[in-house]
C-alpha cells in the first residue's frame, strides 16, 4: 500500500506535529507496513528524512522574517503549498492513500486520513494568531467532511472534536504517541560532555521544553519558580528550551527579573542531538501548559527518568497518570510547592522518576504505527481498493 504524507512540518525546527510525523512514519517505514512517500514542498520522495540542522535553522529564520514583513504569511504560504502539491500529484501516486497530519488537507482526489492533534484554535482561539484561527474556522469543516477517517492523539482531543463538530464516533480512532528510544536515563558521568555544550551540569537545573507562546503558560511557571526559596533558585536555575512563537511580550516581561538574576535561561533553538541529554540531565521537569492534544514533552521526560510536574488539564492526565505531580494551570502556590518538594526531597524525586520511567514504557511508536496502518487498510477496504 502506498501512503502519501504531507511532510512540510519536518522542514523547520520540530514542534509537536513535526515529531509526530517523524516518529510515526519512520516506524511505518522501518516495520515495512506501507510504502511511505513524503511531500517536502518542492518534491515528493520515497521514505522519510529530516533536513540538516543548518537547513532547519535557516528555514526558521525565513519563516520569522515572513511573519514580520509579509501580509498574511500563513495564507500566502498555504496557497503556494496547495498549488505545488496539486501539481506534483496530478499524475503521480493516484493509487495512494493520502494522510494529512496537519489538520487541513491539500487537494487530492483519493482516500484521505486526517490527523487532528488538538482543537485549541476552537477551544482557546485567544492563544493563537488570528490568521491561524480564521484558516482553521474556514477550512476545518470541509476537511472533516472530506476525510474518510480521522485520527486523534488522545481521548481528550476526540471529545473536543465532537464538541465542535458532528463527527460520528465510528469515524474517529485514538492513536497514542510515544517517546523516541533516544529518551532514556544515562549512566553517571555520560552527560557531562553534551551538557557542557549548553553550559549546564547534570542534575543542576529545572527544565521546561516547548514553543514560547501563550498556551504554554510559562508566566505562571515563572511566578511559581520566583517564589521558591532563593537557595533552591541558586542551586537549580530554570532552563526553557524552545523557539519563540508569538505574542511573547508579557512572557518576556515576566522573565526579565529572573534572567537578570541568572536564575532563568531561555535556550531558544537546541540542536536535535542535544535534546535527549538535556532532558536526562534535569533535576525536575515542569510543563504547565493549559492545553495539549497529547503532551509529548512530559512523556519524553518520564522516559528519561526525570520527575515530572504538569498542569492537570486536557490530555495531560492521560499521559502522566499517577506517575507525576499535577496542579491546576493557574495554581501558582501549588506549582511552587510541587517544585519545592521535587527539589528538596531527592528520595521522593527519584521514586517519582522511576514511576514515570515505567509508565513511559506503556507508550510505543510501533503500536501507534500498527494502529494507524490498520485504519489505512479499513479505509481502502471501504473504498473497494486493495490495501
Amino acid at each position: 500500500m502506498k501512503v502519501l504524507v504531507n511532510g512540510v512540518p519536518l522542514l523547520s525546527p520540530l514542534t509537536g506535529i513535526g515529531q509526530y510525523i517523524r516518529h510515526l512514519f519512520a516506524a511505518i517505514d522501518r516495520m515495512q507496513l506501507a510504502e511511505v512517500y513524503m511531500h517536502y514542498g518542492l518534491s515528493i520522495e520515497k521514505g522519510i528524512h529530516l533536513p540538516s540542522e543548518r537547513t532547519a535553522h535557516t528555514l526558521s529564520r525565513v519563516n520569522a522574517l515572513a511573519q514580520r514583513f509579509v501580509p498574511y504569511p500563513r495564507t500566502a504560504r498555504r496557497l503556494a503549498e496547495k498549488a505545488m502539491f496539486a501539481y506534483q500529484t496530478k499524475f503521480a501516486l493516484r493509487d495512494a492513500l493520502y494522510h494529512e497530519p496537519n489538520y487541513v488537507p491539500m487537494p487530492f482526489d483519493g482516500p484521505l486520513v486526517l490527523t487532528i492533534c488538538d482543537m485549541s484554535c476552537f477551544d482557546h482561539p485567544e492563544t493563537h494568531p488570528i490568521e491561524r484561527v480564521r484558516l482553521m474556522q474556514s477550512e476545518m469543516p470541509k476537511a472533516l467532511d472530506r476525510a474518510d477517517h480521522i485520527l486523534v492523539i488522545s481521548e481528550s482531543s476526540g471529545r473536543a472534536l465532537q464538541r465542535w463538530f458532528d463527527v460520528p464516533s465510528k469515524k474517529i480512532t485514538t492513536t497514542y504517541l510515544a517517546a523516541d528510544a533516544r529518551f532514556r536515563p544515562y549512566e553517571p558521568g555520560a552527560l557531562a560532555e553534551p551538557l557542557a555544550e549548553l553550559n549546564l551540569s547534570e542534575g543542576g537545573y529545572v527544565l521546561c521544553v516547548g514553543t514560547l507562546e501563550p498556551r504554554k503558560n510559562l508566566t505562571t511557571l515563572f511566578a511559581a519558580y520566583a517564589a521558591l526559596p532563593a537557595a533552591l533558585r541558586h542551586q537549580y536555575p530554570l532552563v526553557v528550551a524552545g523557539m519563540s512563537g508569538w505574542n511573547t511580550q508579557e512572557l518576556m516581561t515576566s522573565a526579565q527579573t529572573l534572567i537578570e538574576k541568572g536564575e532563568l535561561r531561555l535556550l531558544g533553538y537546541v540542536p536535535d542531538a542535544l535534546i535527549p541529554p538535556l532532558y536526562a540531565g534535569a533535576a525536575a521537569f515542569c510543563y504547565p501548559s493549559r492545553y495539549e492534544g497529547f503532551g509529548l514533552p512530559p512523556l519524553e521526560a518520564m522516559a528519561s527518568g526525570v520527575p515530572v510536574l504538569t498542569a492537570n488539564q486536557t490530555s495531560l492526565p492521560e499521559v502522566v497518570g499517577d506517575a507525576g505531580l499535577m496542579v491546576a494551570p493557574d495554581d501558582v502556590d501549588g506549582m511552587r510547592e510541587s517544585l519545592r518538594q521535587m527539589l528538596e526531597d531527592r528520595v521522593f524525586a527519584q521514586a517519582l522518576g522511576l514511576r514515570g520511567l515505567e509508565r513511559a514504557k506503556k507508550f510505543n511508536w510501533e503500536r501507534c504505527a500498527q494502529e494507524t496502518v490498520g485504519v489505512y487498510k479499513q479505509v481502502m477496504r471501504d473504498r473497494g481498493r486493495v490495501a
